[in-house]
């Protein structure tokens, strides 16, 4: 497994070993992937949202209560798929599925976003 920057070797004297920067730049592409993922489900969700409600199709409160029941059920597991294990790692994990939890629990459905 990969370590956390910064190496804890004493005879490492500005704090980085040869790897550190190999693991910064896989750390930096691995955000950029998840962000760019996250960018296209936002804009796919956004349209579908959009077009569902423009047509009546659905309740947003029965939305909103579909979304807290699965935030509540299922957060941890997709939280931690969607991390991975070298990530699972140094991210305290319980404590950002509680904060998802959290906030997902205050949809009213009535959200612009």
């Amino acid at each position: 497994m990969e370590r956390f920057p910064p190496s804890g070797d004493p005879a490492d004297l500005n704090g980085h070993d040869p790897d550190d920067e190999a693991w910064a730049a896989a750390l930096a592409r691995s955000v950029a992937h998840l962000a760019a993922q996250l960018t296209v489900s936002q804009i796919r969700l956004r349209a579908l949202a959009s077009e569902l409600g423009e047509r009546q199709l659905v309740a947003p409160e029965a939305v909103a209560a579909r979304v807290r029941s699965i935030a509540a059920a299922e957060t941890g597991t997709y939280l931690r798929e969607n991390l991975g294990e070298s990530l699972v790692d140094v991210i305290d994990v319980e404590a950002l599925e509680q904060d998802l939890v959290d906030y997902l629990q205050g949809d009213e459905g009535d959200r612009g976003s």
